[in-house]
Order: C-alpha cells, then structure tokens, then sequence
C-alpha cells in the first residue's frame, strides 16, 4: 500500500475513462476551462462524489483551478479551486522537497543514520537512514501505539516495541512507514534551527506561492475548508469520522487546495525550490522492483517504482509520471507531474472510497492527442 488504505492503488474500470479518451487534445493545445469542468462532472458522477476539485499546468502555466459539485454538503458550499482539504500523504511530498533543501545546504546527508540527528531513537534502529526512510523501505512500521500524538511519543513507541521496532532489516524489503515520515519532521527541526511549520511556510510554502497551505490545526478557523464523506451500509453519504492530528504532521497532516498542489508542481519544475540536479535526483528511480514486505509469506512485487519520497508510474497509454496520493478523513487527493510533457495536475475528492490514480489519469488524457 502507498496509503493509509490500499484501495488507491487498483484500477476499476468506468465508462468515464472511455469518454474521456475520446476527447483527448495535444497539451500544447490545452482544453478550455468548459471543458475540464466537463470532465470534473463526469468523475463526480461516475464515483459519487459530493465535490471535486482540480487544477492543471501546463508548460509551468497554471490554466485551470475550479471544481464542482460540494464542498461541504450540509452548508451547500460548492467546491472549487480554493477550497481547503487536508491532503493527508501528499505532505510526504512536501517533507522531501524539505529535506532535499537540507542536503542541498550539506547540513544532511540521504544516506545519514537516523540516529545521527535523533539521538533518542533506540539502538535497534541504528542503520536506518535518511533515504531509506524516504523510500520506505526502513523496515519501521506504517504507525505505532502512541499515548500522545507527537514526535517524541512516536521516538518513545519505537524505543517501547524493543525488537519489535523493525519489521525488517533496513533496506532488504519496502514497506510503506507513516512513522518514518513523522520522524524527519524532528530531523528537519533539528538540522534547521526552525519550527517544522515555520521552515516551510517560509521555505517551500512561500517560494511555491501556495497561499493557502498550512499545518492540520483543529483549534484555528480555516477559511474555505470542505468537508469529507464515506457511505454507510447502505451505501448512503455520511459524515468521515473526525479525528485531530496535533504534532504529526510530516507524514499526512498538511491542508492544501488542489490550486496550491498544481503550484507545487511546478516550483518543483522550475526549480525554484530545488536545483535541477537535486529535482533529477528527487524523481530518479531508488527502488525497482518494488518488493513489498508480507508477514509470514514471500514479499510482493508492486507496480509502480519507488523515487525520493515519491512514485513514479505510467498511465493506460504508456505516458510516464511522477505522483504522490493521500487519503485521510473522507478526502482523496493525487498530485500528478507528467515531466516529459510538462503537465502537472492535482485532483481531490470529498469521499472515500476513491481511486484518485484512476481518475487523475484520465483527466490526464484529454490534454494528450488520442
């Protein structure tokens, strides 16, 4: 899994992707907004969604931010371009442009031992490093029992679990680790000097003109926040389950709007926030194959290649690209970047269950000749 779930990474097959590939245009000839709204409705309609947002670039031009349908559905907030979700794992993407900036500057190395930075950490994690960490295949688990959600109760699990902390030698298998993530949230604010929410506002957040980006706070008012859904038995919209996350933040706990996440791609892009050497390295192959860990059978081989932090797969039509999904609290989201064509898309949902890859692929399609 590349998620809190699993479901994100299969592929249904709806009539959806069919119409879409039947209307596919060059992405030097990008559709009209009439158009991507179109298909916005047709992704909502097709899945069930109460409102979905997107926003594309082109050629590091932004040249849609809308949605439909809404975004909060007791208030009939509709959704749109601004509207706020928290974008739960695609913050793993943030954190590695953040520590990608760190190494830049030579005050971290991707192949540093995690204890080197967090001392704290118990013995029986000693090998695991920085890039092993960002490539999931430290061997830590995806979360641990923790009394209080923070960093230092995290550190305080790992040191409980004793030879249990590892659920493999560093590097043998991949398994997807939440927790990990959550750890260079310390590492960042241990080599910076700054605040994990001061480094990037001013670092990464700012740089990207991403305005309306922030940490997951319950307690502050976030204007233009929607709401999240899942279906009930009977297959009825209810309200996701709420639950606060008041220091983990690294891994999932980040709140974007889909105009915000298109920014992100193409800072990246335009190097604006990493040398190009440094955005290579980000989006180059670090695993591959990728063999998922399996308790008490043989490891799994998955589709898709594991880069620095993100995913790299390719699309129906054999286009490759770079992408990192989330999902967390009835809201999925995917943050797409075709590098080869310049693309980049960003695509949220208020409900869950729903396969953010397989539709954000299919937008993908109509900014492609057929």
């Amino acid at each position: 899994m590349r998620s809190v779930v699993s479901v994100h990474r299969l592929r249904p097959v709806v009539a959806l992707v069919g119409l879409i590939l039947a209307t596919t245009v060059s992405a030097q000839e990008a559709p009209d907004q009439g158009a991507i709204l179109d298909a916005l409705g047709e992704i909502r309609r097709a899945a069930g969604v109460p409102g979905v947002t997107a926003a594309v670039a082109v050629d590091g031009e932004a040249i849609f931010s809308g949605g439909t349908g809404w975004a909060d559905l007791e208030n009939q907030a509709p959704s749109a371009g601004v509207t706020v979700h928290n974008v739960a794992s695609i913050s793993k993407a943030m954190t590695t442009v953040a520590i990608l900036q760190l190494v830049e500057q030579e005050v971290l190395g991707l192949d540093d031992r995690i204890r080197e930075h967090l001392p704290a950490l118990p013995a029986s994690v000693d090998r695991v490093t920085v890039r092993q960490i960002m490539t999931h295949t430290s061997g830590l688990r995806e979360s641990y029992e923790l009394p209080l959600r923070t960093v230092d109760a995290l550190v305080a699990a790992i040191g409980d679990a004793g030879a249990d902390a590892l659920r493999f030698a560093p590097g043998e298998f991949w398994s997807y680790s939440s927790a990990g993530f959550n750890l260079l949230q310390a590492v960042i604010e241990s080599v910076s000097g700054l605040d994990f929410e001061l480094y990037m506002r001013t670092r990464i957040w700012q740089p990207a003109e991403m305005s309306r980006t922030a940490l997951d706070v319950p307690a502050q008012i976030v204007p233009r926040r929607g709401r999240g859904y899942g279906r009930d038995g009977d297959g009825n919209r209810i309200n996701a389950t709420f639950f606060d996350m008041p220091a983990l933040w690294a891994a999932g706990g980040v709140l974007s709007t889909a105009g915000d996440l298109a920014r992100l791609g193409v800072a990246i892009n335009d190097g604006a926030l990493l040398e190009r050497s440094t955005v290579t390295l980000m989006h180059r192959a670090q695993v591959d194959p990728v063999m998922e860990f399996k308790v008490g059978g043989p490891p799994e081989e998955r589709d898709f290649v594991q880069a620095l932090g993100w995913w790299i797969d390719t699309d129906a039509r054999g286009r490759r690209y770079v992408n990192h999904t989330g999902q967390i609290r009835g809201v999925s989201s995917i943050l797409m970047n075709y590098l080869d064509d310049d693309l980049v898309i960003a695509l949220v949902a208020n409900i869950l269950p729903f396969d953010a890859r397989t539709h954000g692929e299919a937008l993908a399609q109509i900014f492609f000749e057929q």
